[in-house]
């Protein structure tokens, strides 16, 4: 109970801190359209080199080039996924750059910002290509459901777990690449040590700031999106006009909570970082509630650099 109370805490400290700076979503903002517009391109003209490759496939003297087409078309879908993604995390890794900057009381620099993330790139395009390995791995772990009851819910309750201890001990990865400097692979092995020391803040912070974004955006959100959908199939009529701008509201009001829910994140991260690595309670957060995230023994934890 007492880590739930601090996560409150540190989610309020979070919450206010961009609120003060409400600049900070655009680079979540930011981050989500060009990991889109990347990612959905690459994907979309791999899928048509896959479709290429399978009608070739299909024909009696084109099966040896379809399937080097179909290779072809599926090393695209790759790329563009790890595109997608890198291009979503050069945003993110500037996110934490101004984070970071906002809780030294400094000014924000977006140039520096920007500088600092675009010199981050080969480590930022490992990072996503690794991540991208793994959301592999879990979903091969997964399976197609075709395995029968008990092996398809043992299976996705494993796939689940492996998503959840990866995205725990990946937590601190892009603070660690765009602060320390550090590659890929590295900034792992940093994170999972840091998160030893913090994994309770670590946790209930992340699911603390979830479920308020959720209550507060995503809750009314989906409660709009389905009154409108039921008032413009069920009434009809002179409704369906509000019915569909119930439903475009709530898909607004969802599409903020998650903008707000990743930026705070992303701040009680960088929080928890310099905390984590000695540096103390910075901003708006109180040495009394990052203390939280401790040893059993009560005694804080030295992470080496």
């Amino acid at each position: 109970m007492k880590r739930w109370g601090n996560s409150k805490a540190l989610t309020r400290a979070s919450y206010g801190l961009v609120k003060e700076h409400p600049g900070m979503n655009r680079w979540t903002v930011r981050a989500a359209v060009h990991g889109a517009i990347v990612g959905g391109l690459g994907t979309l003209i791999g899928l048509g080199v896959v479709g290429v490759g399978t009608g070739m496939s299909d024909s009696s003297d084109g099966g040896a080039l379809g399937t080097l087409v179909l290779v072809l078309g599926a090393l695209i879908v790759a790329l563009g996924l790890i595109g997608g993604l890198t291009a979503a995390n050069r945003q993110l890794a500037g996110l934490v750059r101004v984070t970071d900057d906002v809780l030294h009381g400094r000014e924000p620099d977006e140039a520096a910002a920007r500088a600092a993330a675009h010199s981050r790139l080969g480590a930022l395009t490992a990072w996503s290509a690794i991540s991208v390995a793994v959301g592999a791995l879990v979903a091969f772990i997964r399976g197609d459901g075709d395995s029968g009851i008990i092996t398809s819910v043992v299976r996705s309750l494993l796939a689940g777990l492996v998503a959840a201890v990866w995205a725990v001990v990946t937590t601190m990865v892009l603070p660690v690449i765009v602060l320390e400097q550090l590659g890929a692979v590295p900034a792992i092995k940093r994170s999972a040590g840091i998160i030893r020391s913090t994994w309770g803040e670590a946790v209930f912070g992340s699911v603390r700031i979830g479920a308020r974004f959720f209550l507060t955006y995503s809750l009314p959100g989906l409660l709009l999106v389905a009154g409108g959908i039921a008032l413009s199939i069920i009434v009809g009529g002179p409704v369906i006009g509000l019915g569909v701008v119930l439903a475009l509201a709530g898909v607004v009001l969802i599409v903020v909570g998650a903008v707000k829910a990743a930026t705070c994140r992303n701040v009680f991260g960088v929080a928890l970082y310099r905390w984590a690595t000695g540096e103390g309670a910075l901003g708006p957060f109180s040495d009394d509630d990052l203390r939280g995230a401790v040893n059993v023994k009560g005694v804080r934890s030295s992470v080496p650099a």
